[in-house]
């Protein structure tokens, strides 16, 4: 589906913000791809996340977790916490869930963000996108502090509204970051970030205890159960986290971020980043998203 745009479209995409999801949604492209991640062409990010004929489009796509260190020692095995965010109740799709530190698009009105070499168009597209979503500055996280890992490719019916008309259908670029420490002990969370309402309603910094009781999701987690209401939060999460969670993924992440830390055990961060296989295409499972 490959479509024809004039050039004053493409280059002209660092000034089109709009406020309206709708907007968006019509005037930002998406890359389309095969299950082999070649490029197909682009189209509208409305149209990638249409069902149509029972699927939707499958599509280029970046989760960015983003880790700090802790300094409040209430870890627990842990040395960092996670960011996460509350997406926003104006969202089309996955409205009011809770998701890792940011989730997009590379899109093609950013002719950078098609470069390939280094997985560069992603990383940019996760800058760009973090500045627009939470308001964190480049300064904060430059290109050589967000690491490619893997890819994952998942599909899933909009949530919570099940009878939506779109869904998600990604292959989607796992990249993980963490501040350094000379920001987590000078920059204040107030400073650090300023939240844009249209795209994010809360944010939190998790250990991976807290992420994996899953009770820290809800407004009410201090009067839930342990076992009934488990499933209750994880309904709360994006399914794309639930995969990533499920599969053992979100532990790999966090061992690895913790490795980069070490720079004491520079060999030992070595041995676990090799283990890494940078061209593996993981397949989350319609259980794993669920």
């Amino acid at each position: 589906m490959l479509m024809s745009f004039p050039l004053s479209f493409m280059f002209s995409g660092a000034r089109r913000y709009f406020s309206s999801q709708s907007k968006y949604m019509l005037n930002e492209f998406c890359i389309l791809v095969d299950e082999s991640d070649c490029v197909l062409g682009f189209a509208n990010k409305k149209k990638c996340h249409e069902v149509l004929s029972g699927k939707s489009l499958l599509h280029r796509a970046f989760s960015l977790f983003l880790f700090r260190e802790d300094t409040s020692n209430e870890s627990s095995g842990s040395s960092l916490k996670l960011l996460v965010q509350k997406r926003s109740p104006n969202k089309l799709t996955f409205p009011s869930m809770w998701s890792n530190t940011c989730c997009s698009h590379p899109i093609m009105n950013f002719p950078d963000e098609l470069i390939e070499s280094d997985a560069i168009g992603v990383k940019k597209a996760a800058q760009r996108k973090l500045l627009h979503e939470l308001g964190i500055s480049n300064i904060f996280l430059p290109l050589d502090r967000i690491h490619f890992l893997c890819r994952v490719l998942y599909a899933a019916p909009n949530e919570p509204h099940l009878k939506s008309k779109f869904a998600e259908h990604e292959l989607d670029y796992i990249l993980v970051s963490v501040l350094d420490p000379v920001v987590t002990q000078n920059i204040a969370d107030t400073d650090l970030m300023k939240l844009n309402p249209d795209e994010v309603s809360d944010v939190r910094w998790l250990t991976l205890n807290e992420f994996k009781d899953m009770k820290f999701f809800s407004t009410d987690h201090m009067n839930l159960s342990r076992t009934t209401d488990y499933y209750l939060c994880r309904s709360l999460i994006t399914p794309w986290m639930r995969g990533i969670l499920s599969s053992g993924l979100l532990q790999k992440l966090w061992n690895w971020a913790e490795a980069s830390c070490g720079n004491h055990l520079k060999k030992s961060f070595l041995t676990k980043d090799q283990s890494w296989d940078r061209t593996r295409i993981i397949h989350l499972s319609s259980d794993d998203v669920q």
